[in-house]
């Protein structure tokens, strides 16, 4: 064997060696703050591929180490998956783009937070510090000398990952950058960084929504003689439903017959009422923490009108079990104040008619039906586009089909509508079953529907007719009719929130509320979406 041969037979052996000890060095480093919070929060579940991503990073990094570029590019890394472990720890939540653009606006009284807190945070600012330190200085003396076809790539994969993130903000939506438990650290980081950066931040800069609105707290306090244990609940957010096309609400149509049974049988109520939001991911989040402000952001984060901790500081066993996929509304919703969490990411529904996984999930559901829950069922029919969410065989008012468009897709929606009925009214029958405890069970919608209407189909435009959803109440306890729980019927979700809290022992006050007026607003957690102001002495009295 020649010299130049052995010497680089030994030349390669050390590259590898010290590619793969900086590998390992990285991933330590990567898991440090990741196994602090699996061990804090049992909700924590990341998906396999984002922990694969951090094996990606580490060798790509390892190879191309010695490029000042990389090491930085590493170092930003550590510090964005970091301080989301700062931010969980501090906060008790992810931070999502809204965080970030909070900090941007409120940075020295965030700051000072923190600083108080630095003897509970302190590990992570040394987690922090060692990875920045060895990833742009120690790094670079172990790094290995592979040839620059090699490290090249490695570098520029590095970069097209970074920018890549950042590329998908420019015309993402929100809700698919806001924080979610099954995403890992680094990917949550990464998503709120981005979209702050491409678009929440430079809105700041210019002027534009850089106030954060200050709301007086609400007043919460526990009812006089309130007695937990003696029934359980039910609230069930149905998905885009038109109150005008819900025969348990007056439509002349038979769409909900299972539900109108069930309202006989248990001398049941209902009416018309206003959603908070004409999107899903505004509506939903609202309604559980009982908020009438849509751009109240310290009364999402204080969770005191939350009904699902509200519900456990009671006793209650508490679920969430949703026909669709809620990725980023975990936090918003109040998942670590929730027993058991499912939808379509941890149990996978059907392309069609994908209410039936409600009625399985529920008989599974670990539960003790011999003590109080409070349950949230959320189905996915009937969404745009109607005839998706029909099974085959199933049509009863799109088939045969008509000619005039408007009219089938009008009979489409109602044959959406009979699924959800037939689904939900099979869950709550389910639930009622193995229930020992009395079942209240309220029924509403997160947001309205445009059906026909000028021959427009859809939701998400802030105006009354979108807001208006259905309420439906009734109860298999004989002593918690409505009349028997309530002076009068709700007109709107804050209204039934602030019910719902009441029935699990909680009078909420908002001392924001001056007169009847409230808010309908569009498709921004933060608020900012276009909202309308509405009277409640203007919306009509049709109880049934």
């Amino acid at each position: 064997m020649s010299v130049t041969t052995l010497t680089a037979s030994k030349s390669g052996r050390s590259n590898l060696l010290r590619t793969l000890g900086l590998t390992l060095a990285f991933m330590l480093l990567f898991s440090l703050s990741e196994i602090s919070i699996l061990l804090k929060d049992n909700v924590y579940h990341p998906k396999p591929d984002d922990l694969l991503l951090y094996v990606i990073i580490s060798l790509l990094a390892a190879a191309s180490a010695r490029f000042f570029l990389t090491r930085l590019l590493l170092a930003v890394t550590f510090i964005v998956q970091i301080s989301e472990a700062i931010y969980y720890t501090f906060y008790g939540q992810f931070y999502g783009p809204s965080e970030v653009w909070l900090a941007f606006v409120e940075t020295k009284d965030i700051a000072s937070g923190i600083s108080d807190s630095i003897g509970t945070l302190g590990i992570y600012f040394i987690f922090m510090l060692a990875a920045v330190v060895f990833s742009l200085g120690v790094a670079r003396r172990f790094a290995p000398a592979w040839k620059k076809w090699l490290t090249i790539p490695c570098l520029m994969a590095i970069v097209v990952m970074f920018a890549g993130q950042f590329y998908k903000a420019i015309d993402g939506q929100m809700y698919k950058f806001n924080p979610d438990l099954r995403h890992s650290l680094l990917r949550n980081g990464l998503s709120a960084m981005s979209f702050s950066a491409i678009r929440l931040i430079p809105e700041a800069i210019s002027g534009e929504n850089q106030n954060i609105a200050h709301y007086d707290p609400y007043t919460v306090k526990p009812v006089p003689g309130y007695q937990s244990g003696k029934y359980s609940i039910i609230l069930a957010i149905g998905e885009s439903l038109n109150p005008h096309h819900v025969s348990a609400v007056g439509y002349d149509r038979e769409t909900t017959p299972e539900l109108a049974a069930l309202m006989k049988q248990y001398q049941g109520t209902s009416r018309i009422i206003v959603s908070n939001a004409v999107s899903t991911r505004v509506a939903i989040p609202m309604l559980v923490n009982n908020l009438r402000e849509p751009d109240n952001y310290y009364a999402y984060k204080s969770k005191s009108t939350n009904l699902f901790a509200n519900a456990q500081k009671q006793g209650y066993q508490t679920a969430f079990i949703s026909a669709q996929g809620l990725e980023g509304l975990s936090n918003w919703i109040g998942v670590h104040n929730i027993n058991l969490w499912e939808d379509t990411q941890v149990r996978p529904a059907p392309e069609v008619g994908a209410d039936s996984v409600l009625t399985p999930s529920v008989e599974k559901a670990d539960l003790d039906y011999a003590k109080p829950f409070f349950m949230v069922l959320n189905s996915r029919a009937p969404h745009i586009p109607y005839e998706r969410n029909i099974p085959a065989g199933f049509a009863k008012f799109s088939t045969p089909k008509v000619a005039d468009s408007v009219a089938q897709k009008k009979n489409e929606y109602d044959d959406a509508i009979r699924l959800y009925d037939k689904e939900l009214a099979s869950a709550i029958r389910t639930v009622m079953a193995k229930s020992k405890l009395p079942v209240l069970v309220f029924i509403t919608s997160d947001h309205g529907e445009r059906v026909g209407d000028g021959g427009l189909f859809g939701h998400s435009v802030v105006e009354m007719p979108i807001a208006q959803v259905p309420f439906i109440y009734f109860s298999n306890g004989k002593a918690y009719r409505f009349d028997d729980i309530a002076s009068a019927q709700p007109k709107n979700h804050f209204q039934l929130a602030t019910l719902i809290n009441k029935m699990l022992g909680f009078d909420v006050t908002n001392p924001n509320l001056k007169d009847d007026s409230f808010f309908i607003t569009g498709g921004d957690i933060r608020g900012l979406s276009e909202r309308i102001t509405y009277h409640l002495d203007s919306l009509p009295e049709n109880k049934r």
